[in-house]
């Protein structure tokens, strides 16, 4: 390589961790992990997938919870793209899948707008993961004919201002992604 030369991108790759258990991992996400240079990854990860993690890659934490961001969104874009210029292989690891309430979109926007190639490996996402483990179908003929998933967090204040009416519908399955905080909320609006 001459000095004007810089060193080849490989596609960062966004891989869903899934729900935690690495048995539940995809095939194609723990091959990406285990080629990684560098992992950046989320609080959701656990500490099992962790532990998958090549020897020799490093580890850069990125986690966020509600209202304790360790790295601001657009810090993680930036490293992500500063990451794969320098040529290194590298993982974005997201506990379920990245683009349920993940954020993925978000960085494969950001990935694309500075021409930076980027694959999706997506995760078995939590929702599923939970009511499988717990013998409840998210549709089940006669019961259940479809399946919504909504935030019951807020990215800035106000109110959760939702169609509870339609939300509420007896045939439809309601997940609620980071409800705890607004959880009172959520519940006395569906029950009206």
């Amino acid at each position: 390589m001459n000095r004007n030369s810089r060193p080849a991108i490989t596609p960062v790759a966004i891989v869903g961790a899934g729900p935690g258990d690495p048995d539940l991992m995809t095939v194609k996400g723990l091959r990406r992990l285990m080629g990684a240079d560098v992992v950046v990854y989320d609080k959701l990860v656990s500490d099992q997938i962790l532990d998958l993690i090549p020897t020799g890659a490093s580890r850069i934490f990125a986690g966020k919870q509600a209202r304790n961001h360790h790295m601001p969104q657009e810090d993680i874009n930036s490293l992500l793209v500063r990451l794969a210029r320098s040529g290194r292989r590298v993982v974005r690891l997201k506990g379920g899948d990245p683009f349920v309430f993940g954020r993925g979109g978000e960085e494969a926007l950001h990935l694309a707008a500075e021409n930076i190639p980027f694959e999706i490996v997506p995760g078995i996402t939590s929702s599923a993961a939970c009511t499988a483990y717990a013998g409840i179908p998210l549709t089940h003929r006669g019961l259940a004919h479809s399946v919504r998933f909504i935030t019951g967090h807020l990215a800035k204040e106000g109110s959760l201002d939702l169609d509870w009416d339609g939300l509420a519908d007896p045939e439809t399955t309601l997940v609620v992604y980071m409800g705890l905080t607004n959880l009172e909320t959520i519940c006395d609006q569906l029950i009206r």
